[in-house]
């Protein structure tokens, strides 16, 4: 291999991977992981939004989320080509979003915002530590 196509192997845009097509099985909390790898993005962002409104029915409070994580827009944000600026925004609002949860943690709708910000955001890879402390904030010592 060439080093400007072994350069231009390392650029290549992970949402691009022709692997990412053909997953046989995805990470869930909800489905069984070959199941998940059937679903695509707009299944999973229903999934989140229904889950959403009924966190509403408990607190209001979580409505700020509405046009941020759970927005229209978000279906088509690809968070590995954002700016830092922006992935630290994105981090800063699910560790706000995951502290406001962790009262409803035990509840359906709870999973089913979780499972959408895992698999828009990547959020148990990029907030994995921050979503850990604060569930574990919710428990005494």
């Amino acid at each position: 291999m060439t080093s400007l196509a072994h350069q231009l192997k390392r650029l290549a845009l992970p949402q691009s991977d022709p692997n990412l097509l053909t997953r046989r099985e995805v990470a869930s909390l909800l489905f069984d992981p070959k199941d998940a790898a059937t679903m695509d993005r707009s299944t999973f962002f229903a999934l989140g939004c229904t889950g959403l409104e009924e966190l509403l029915g408990f607190e209001p409070a979580f409505l700020e989320f509405q046009d941020t994580l759970f927005s229209s827009s978000s279906v088509t944000l690809e968070r590995s080509v954002q700016s830092r600026e922006v992935n630290n925004k994105l981090d800063t609002g699910i560790s706000l979003f995951l502290t406001r949860l962790c009262p409803y943690f035990l509840l359906k709708p709870a999973h089913k915002c979780i499972e959408w910000l895992v698999h828009r955001y990547a959020a148990s890879h990029h907030t994995r530590a921050a979503g850990v402390a604060q569930a574990m904030s919710e428990f005494p010592a």
